[in-house]
């Protein structure tokens, strides 16, 4: 309100603007009315709030306890490092495809469904499921690229799934599958990026701790049931069971320790992968974007990937004016290009 007395004192000499002086006396009044009101009534909308959150966080762990029950478990369970994950394999062909989901996804298997059934016909498909993710236990352990990398390869090795493999992986999946090929080369056939986060982007991103934590305390009290289920399942070919099992496990994970920390995490592990460089043995195959839902403009987005891909003979890149869960809107072209791929690439 100091501005509005200045420009008062301002107008005095002025006959003209003279008139506007009891005018400003008057919302300076009205002002703190309104102030002594709203100070008022103000616990009224504090003691609202405590309820309205208390209520919602006990239904949530009632409702938790409920789904729970109805939840039909989907793979097999493993140990590695003291908490649970999950393995989901299906198919019985002599390649050997591994699965590994973008961040945030509160059920890899079910999201990646669409390509699993299809490609399943031909390959051998395995979805594993990090910790904190799908049917796995949640973990408050490192979540450094590498760690996460050799939970991956133990939980693999407990379910008796032998490489070598040929990786799918989308988004921030790029820095595990790039530290994958780096350190163990002898197990990867071949590398397909479904729209990667490239370890560049992650330079160019802005981090907004303060944000993910209130997201993360926003999914525990439950608000999270307030949604619509299109903020988080983007599958729209999954049955009416599957959608529910699918909500049941957004409410129950989303977001988890282990998504927290990843998220914390992922500027450092995307700078200690930079520097790794795609084996020029090992054919790899890049779906990219038109950006949307990346937080980059497209010309940004796809700009990442040329740069990856330049002066690489083995890696080709194949854009689509589609957003980044692209293997959803366009999952008919990216089956056919993996199978054409992959058929390529035992040719070669």
């Amino acid at each position: 309100m100091w501005i509005l007395f200045f420009c008062i004192g301002k107008l005095d000499s002025s006959i003209l603007l003279g008139a506007i002086k009891p005018l400003a006396y008057r919302l300076y009044f009205l002002y703190n009315m309104a102030m002594k009101k709203f100070k008022q009534y103000s616990w009224i909308v504090f003691v609202f709030l405590i309820l309205f959150l208390g209520g919602t966080f006990a239904f949530h762990r009632l409702s938790l306890q409920k789904e729970n029950k109805l939840l039909v478990p989907i793979g097999k369970k493993v140990v590695v490092n003291g908490h649970q994950m999950n393995v989901y394999v299906q198919g019985e062909g002599s390649e050997t495809i591994v699965f590994l989901s973008g961040a945030g996804i509160a059920s890899p298997i079910l999201d990646f469904k669409n390509l699993t059934d299809s490609l399943s016909k031909k390959y051998k498909i395995v979805v594993v499921e990090r910790a904190g993710y799908g049917f796995s236990e949640d973990s408050n352990q490192s979540r450094d690229v590498m760690e996460v990398l050799s939970e991956t390869r133990q939980a693999l090795s407990q379910a008796e799934v032998s490489g070598p493999y040929v990786i799918i992986s989308h988004s921030m999946a790029s820095l595990e599958s790039l530290a994958w090929q780096e350190k163990y080369p002898n197990e990867v056939t071949a590398v397909i990026g479904l729209d990667w986060a490239l370890p560049a982007s992650y330079e160019d991103l802005k981090e907004h701790p303060k944000l993910m934590t209130l997201a993360y305390w926003t999914s525990k009290v439950g608000l999270l049931r307030y949604f619509p289920e299109s903020v988080y399942l983007k599958n729209h070919d999954l049955t009416d069971s599957e959608r529910r099992q699918y909500r049941f496990l957004a409410y129950k994970q989303l977001l988890s320790k282990a998504m927290l920390n990843e998220t914390r995490a992922v500027k450092e592990n995307a700078h200690k992968v930079s520097g790794f460089t795609i084996d020029s043995k090992i054919p790899v195959l890049l779906f990219v974007s038109n950006g949307e839902g990346t937080g980059f403009s497209q010309s940004e987005w796809q700009n990442y990937a040329k740069g990856f891909a330049r002066n690489r003979s083995n890696v080709q890149v194949v854009y689509e004016d589609a957003p980044h869960d692209l293997y959803h809107s366009k999952k008919n072209e990216v089956v056919s290009q993996i199978n054409s791929f992959l058929h390529q690439s035992r040719l070669d």
